[in-house]
């Protein structure tokens, strides 16, 4: 239900807008950066850090002297995603999918432009960032991203897309809104995702989707490793039946 203007809380919404504008890629803003992306006076933005400081939601930077997101903010993601139940029940698949593999598997959800991580099991490691439940990374240039994207209408994904930035991690990075739609609809008709490089060079990974008890895409599990190892052919042929078989079995569990 929707709340009439009346209803609303300014101070909440002012609030919630500023703690958005922190994202991955910009964790440490300044209060004119705030200012100049919500287009808020100074004044009122620097009252409503205050608060949030004050309730941990914001805390200073010491070295740049800008704000960071606090660790109560922290907190309230972890305990939103262990209250969507079925992080419990896929755990011991992700488990079960990377020890198959001897390769590292994760599951992730769709939180607008990102994927969040909400289970993983790292036998190895191939990225530069150290990834963990609750790492969040661009939807689009990730097989994980590509999969929960692809059961969505394009027309949503455009609006979903417009609220990050679709930078060029490496030469293979898909940033072209036309070229993408094809990989989506590829990726719906076969039923899985493969990133190559995309994200960085030297990781190879896949994604399938989950589906829940209405048959709806409720989050994407995927395989990774290094290119220099495996082979697309071999992705394709030994690890993705494996995937879609792990992930199979987590959505008739959720049916149950």
């Amino acid at each position: 239900m929707k709340l009439n203007s009346k209803s609303r809380s300014q101070s909440l919404i002012r609030g919630l807008e500023i703690l958005k504008c922190f994202t991955p890629d910009k964790p440490v803003l300044r209060l004119i950066d705030l200012t100049n992306q919500l287009n808020i006076a100074k004044s009122t933005i620097f009252r409503y850090l205050s608060t949030l400081q004050d309730l941990d939601y914001i805390t200073k930077d010491e070295h740049s002297k800008g704000y960071k997101l606090g660790i109560k903010v922290l907190d309230l993601g972890f305990t939103a995603l262990k209250g969507l139940g079925f992080t419990d029940i896929a755990t011991p698949y992700v488990e079960e999918l990377a020890r198959q593999c001897q390769e590292s598997a994760s599951i992730a959800v769709l939180d607008g432009f990102y994927i969040v991580y909400v289970a993983r099991s790292a036998t190895k490691r191939w990225m530069s960032t150290n990834l963990t439940i609750g790492t969040k990374l661009p939807a689009y240039c990730t097989c994980l991203g590509k999969v929960l994207l692809a059961y969505k209408p394009f027309s949503e994904v455009k609006k979903i897309l417009k609220e990050g930035e679709l930078r060029s991690y490496t030469p293979n990075t898909i940033t072209n809104l036309d070229v993408l739609e094809k990989e989506l609809l590829s990726i719906k008709e076969n039923g899985y995702a493969i990133n190559n490089q995309e994200l960085e060079i030297g990781l190879l990974s896949a994604g399938a989707p989950i589906y829940d008890a209405k048959g709806s895409v409720i989050a994407a599990i995927n395989i990774s490793m290094s290119s220099a190892r495996v082979s697309l052919e071999e992705l394709k042929q030994k690890y993705i039946p494996k995937l879609i078989q792990v992930a199979e079995k987590i959505s008739f569990k959720l049916e149950l």
